[in-house]
C-alpha cells in the first residue's frame, strides 16, 4: 500500500477518535454509582515480567537492588525506594481485575516526580507518586505516554474507567529533593518554577507558592490535626513541608488546568484530587468544570471526580459543606468516617471502649449519612482501607485478633458491607488477598511494635501499609465476595441507588434492606456467635428457604439462610463472623430457587425470583 505518512497519521487519529466516541456513548449509559473502583499504588501492584525495573541513570539508588516482590525487604529504606511496579505490569493483570468485576481503576499519580532517593528526613524516593515535578511527562519508573495510551485503550476495551490521581494542592517537598522545582514540557527542558524560595511570578507580581509559615495562625496549626484547622489555615498553611500551590496565581492555575487536559487527552476518564481540603475552593470549581467541558468537547462522558478530604464525612462539618456544594465544585469526597465506622464494627470487643461500635450504632450511622450528605451519599467514595492508613488486617492483629482466619472473616464482613451500602465502593489493592505485613517493628519506628487499642485507628503504619502484591489467587473468599457483589452492583439499582432501611440490629447483628422500586436486596452480617433472628412479616417473599449469593464464598457463609414461614414471618440465620446477601426482584413468570446448604430444589412462583 502506498500511503503518505501524514495521511496515515490522520487516518489513525480519526479512527482513534471514532472508537473513543463510540466507547464514550456506551459507557455513558452506565450510572457511575453501579461501578466498583479498584485502587492501586502503581509501584507496588505488579512489575512487568521478566522482572527488570527502571533504574534512573542519574539516581540509581532510588530503585531497590533486590526484588522485594519475591524476597523479604526488612529495612525501612527498602520500603521507601521503587520496587518496580509499572504500567506494563498492570496490563499483565487485566484479566485478574476483570475476574474481580471491578469497572474502574484508580492509579496513584503517574506524573514525573522528584527523582532522587534521600535518606533520613528526605523520606526516601517518590515511589508513591505524590511529589510531582513535571505534569507533562510520565514517570519513567512507570512507563511512557505510549504506555498511558495503551492502558487507557485496554481498560476501555474491558469496560473499565481510568481514574487518575492528581495533585493540585502541592508539588514536592520544599525542604528536600528538588525544593519545589517544577518543570513543563514533555522534554522536561523548561523550568516553570525554580524552587519554593525562588518562585516569583513577574507577570502577575505574585508568588506561585503559598508563603505564610511565619504567620501566627500557621504556628498555631502546627502540631494540631488538620481537621481542627480553620478555613484560613487549610488554604494558607503548608501540609507536611510540601510546596503548596497558590492556585490564585493565573499562570499557576493555567498550568494545572493544562496538566489535567493533557492527561484527559491521553485517555484519563476521571480524577481523584489529592488533599482537596487544602486547595482554594474556587480553583477546585474552575478545574472540575473545565475538565467536564473538555471531555464533552471530545465527545466523551462527564468525569467522576472525588476528592481526598481526610477525616471527612459524618461529624466533619467542613467536609460535608464542601461535598454538599456539588453544584459549585462538582467534586465528591472520600468518606473517611464511614471507613472508621466499618473498621470499628468488625473490631467489636477488641476495640478500646471509646472506639467500640455496635451493629445498632452502625445502623444509625448509615441512616445519618443519608441526611448529612443530603441524599448524595450514593455518590461519595467509600472504602475500608487506603494507603495512608493502617491496613485493616494489620489493625485487627494489633487489636489482639490473633488468628489469621478470624481476621479474614472479619475483613469479609467489612467487604460485604462496603459493597452493599450507599456509596461508590473502592477496593484497595491486595484486600482481596488479605494483604498484610505484621512484622513492622523497625529501629526507626519502635512505636509501631506495640500500639494501644485506643491509638490503633489513628496509626498510619507508613510505609508498611504499601506492600507489594505477592499472590494472585482467585479462590480466596474475599476475591469471590468482591466479584459476586461487584457484579450485583452492576445489575441492581437497589444496591447503587436504593433506599437504606434497618430491619434488625443488636450488638452484633445488622440486617438491612436496600430497595429501589419493586426490587430489594437484603443484607445481614454477624460479628458474634451463630444466631437466628426474627424480622417479622417485613418482606414480601413466598414461603421457603433462601441461601443467597454468598453461599459458596466461605464455610461460614455456606450455613446462612433466610426463611419465610407460611404465615409470612421471616427469620434470618447467620453463622458467627459471616454474611448473607439475598436479591429479590419481580418477574412475570419464573422459578424460585430454595436452597439449604448445597441442597436446592426449584419451586414455581408467579411474582418474584430470588438470586
Amino acid at each position: 500500500m502506498n500511503c503518505h505518512p501524514k495521511n496515515v497519521a490522520l487516518i489513525l487519529s480519526l479512527i482513534s477518535l471514532f472508537l473513543m466516541t463510540l466507547w464514550g456513548k456506551g459507557m455513558a449509559d452506565q450510572d457511575y454509582r453501579s461501578r466498583t473502583i479498584y485502587f492501586m499504588v502503581a509501584d507496588r501492584f505488579n512489575p512487568h515480567h521478566p522482572y527488570s525495573p527502571y533504574v534512573d541513570p542519574e539516581y540509581p539508588t532510588a530503585t531497590n537492588t533486590i526484588n522485594c516482590f519475591e524476597q523479604p525487604c526488612p529495612s525501612d529504606e527498602e520500603w521507601r525506594r521503587y520496587w518496580g511496579g509499572d504500567i506494563q505490569g498492570i496490563l499483565e493483570r487485566i484479566q485478574y481485575l476483570q475476574g474481580l468485576h471491578v469497572s474502574a481503576l484508580w492509579v496513584t499519580p503517574l506524573m514525573e516526580n522528584a527523582r532522587a532517593f534521600e535518606p533520613g528526613k528526605g523520606w526516601g524516593a517518590a515511589y508513591h507518586g505524590y511529589w510531582v515535578q513535571n505534569y507533562d511527562r510520565v514517570n519513567p519508573h512507570f512507563g511512557s505516554w505510549d504506555d498511558i495510551n495503551q492502558l487507557s485503550r485496554v481498560l476501555h476495551s474491558h469496560g473499565m474507567r481510568y481514574v487518575q490521581d492528581i495533585t493540585l494542592s502541592d508539588s514536592n517537598p520544599s525542604n528536600t529533593h528538588v525544593h519545589g522545582r517544577l518543570y513543563r514540557s514533555s522534554k522536561g527542558d523548561q523550568i516553570f518554577i525554580d524552587s519554593y524560595k525562588n518562585d516569583y511570578d513577574p507577570v502577575n507580581q505574585a508568588r506561585f507558592y503559598k508563603h505564610y509559615q511565619h504567620d501566627q495562625r500557621c504556628f498555631q496549626a502546627d502540631g494540631k490535626p488538620d481537621y481542627e484547622w480553620t478555613y484560613w489555615q487549610l488554604y494558607h498553611c503548608l501540609l507536611e513541608h510540601l510546596s503548596g500551590y497558590n492556585q490564585h496565581d493565573p499562570r499557576l492555575a493555567d498550568y494545572l488546568i493544562d496538566a489535567g487536559k493533557t492527561w484527559v487527552d491521553h485517555g484519563v476518564d476521571d480524577f481523584r484530587l489529592d488533599a482537596v481540603k487544602f486547595i482554594f475552593p474556587d480553583f477546585v470549581a474552575q478545574f472540575t468544570n473545565i475538565m467536564i467541558n473538555h471531555l464533552r468537547s471530545l465527545g466523551r462522558p462527564s468525569p467522576y471526580i472525588v476528592g481526598e478530604w481526610s477525616h471527612g464525612g459524618v461529624g466533619d462539618p467542613k467536609s460535608l459543606h464542601f461535598a454538599n456544594q456539588y453544584h459549585l465544585y462538582k467534586t465528591n469526597i472520600l468518606d473517611f468516617q464511614l471507613s472508621l465506622a466499618l473498621n470499628q464494627f468488625i473490631g467489636g470487643a477488641h476495640e478500646a471502649p471509646s472506639q467500640q461500635l455496635t451493629a445498632q450504632g452502625l445502623g444509625r450511622f448509615l441512616e445519618e449519612r443519608v441526611v448529612c450528605f443530603h441524599k448524595r451519599d450514593t455518590w461519595q467514595g467509600t472504602f475500608i482501607d487506603n494507603p495512608d492508613q493502617i491496613r485493616t488486617m494489620v489493625r485487627l492483629e494489633k487489636l489482639g485478633v490473633g488468628r489469621e482466619i478470624e481476621r479474614e472473616r472479619r475483613m469479609d464482613m467489612a467487604t460485604v458491607l462496603l459493597l452493599t451500602i450507599r456509596g461508590i465502593p473502592i477496593i484497595l489493592y491486595g484486600d482481596e488477598q488479605y494483604l498484610a505485613r505484621y512484622a513492622d517493628c523497625a529501629p526507626r519506628h519502635p512505636e509501631h511494635c506495640e500500639v494501644a487499642a485506643e491509638n490503633v485507628n489513628s496509626s498510619n503504619d507508613d510505609p508498611y501499609n504499601r506492600m507489594g502484591m505477592t499472590q494472585w489467587s482467585e479462590d480466596t473468599p474475599a476475591f469471590k465476595i468482591i466479584g459476586i457483589l461487584a457484579s450485583l452492583r452492576e445489575q441492581s439499582p437497589a444496591v447503587w441507588q436504593g433506599a437504606y432501611r434497618t430491619l434488625y440490629a443488636d450488638d452484633d447483628i445488622l440486617v438491612f434492606e436496600r430497595k429501589w422500586g419493586a426490587e430489594s436486596v437484603l443484607v445481614g452480617v454477624n460479628r458474634g456467635k451463630a444466631s437466628t433472628v426474627s424480622l417479622g412479616a417485613t418482606i414480601n417473599l413466598a414461603p421457603g428457604i433462601y441461601t443467597g449469593l454468598l453461599t459458596h464464598t466461605s464455610d461460614v457463609n455456606a450455613g446462612n439462610f433466610l426463611a419465610v414461614a407460611s404465615n409470612g414471618n421471616v427469620t434470618v440465620h447467620l453463622e458467627g463472623l459471616s454474611s448473607l446477601v439475598v436479591r429479590i426482584s419481580p418477574i412475570q413468570h419464573g422459578q424460585l430457587q430454595h436452597c439449604v446448604g448445597l441442597r436446592c430444589e426449584q419451586q414455581s412462583h408467579q411474582r418474584q425470583q430470588q438470586y
